[in-house]
């Protein structure tokens, strides 16, 4: 299997585990090889380690998440991505240059940075535009 291809699917692999708290041992374990060896394949394909890639898409779904669940407390989003509540505001506002409690307030839900082109802003579609879309065969 080429090195590219392992690299997309321990992505994929790594987005729908997000919210399990995965390690990197856990992807290089899934995936048959040594830590070491998959953080340096996927650092040479992406020009990202390993590590910041799941630390930013950890911050940017738990961004999401500030938005989109409106009574869920801030520490308790944090620590479903793995943050101690003592650690996640100043985490968040290291990524995000604001605090979480900001960005509640601040920022408009119909848009967020996508987390594969950080420069990319994205934005949300209205449920009735989904369901337009959706055809049932």
């Amino acid at each position: 299997m080429n090195k590219t291809k392992i690299i997309n699917e321990s992505i994929d692999y790594i987005i729908q585990h997000l919210d399990e708290n995965i390690s990197v041992e856990d992807v290089a374990k899934y995936f048959h090889y040594s830590k070491y060896y998959f953080c340096r394949v996927f650092k040479e394909i992406t020009g990202e380690s390993i590590y910041k890639f799941m630390k930013r898409l950890k911050m940017d779904q738990s961004a999401i998440d500030i938005k989109l669940e409106r009574n869920k407390m801030i520490t308790d989003i944090g620590l479903d991505y793995g943050y101690s509540s003592s650690n996640y505001s100043s985490a968040f506002k290291g990524h995000h240059h604001i605090s979480p409690a900001g960005f509640r307030k601040s920022v408009d839900v119909a848009s967020v940075f996508n987390p594969f082109f950080p420069q990319k802003l994205e934005k949300f579609k209205t449920f009735y535009d989904y369901d337009k879309s959706i055809t049932i065969q």
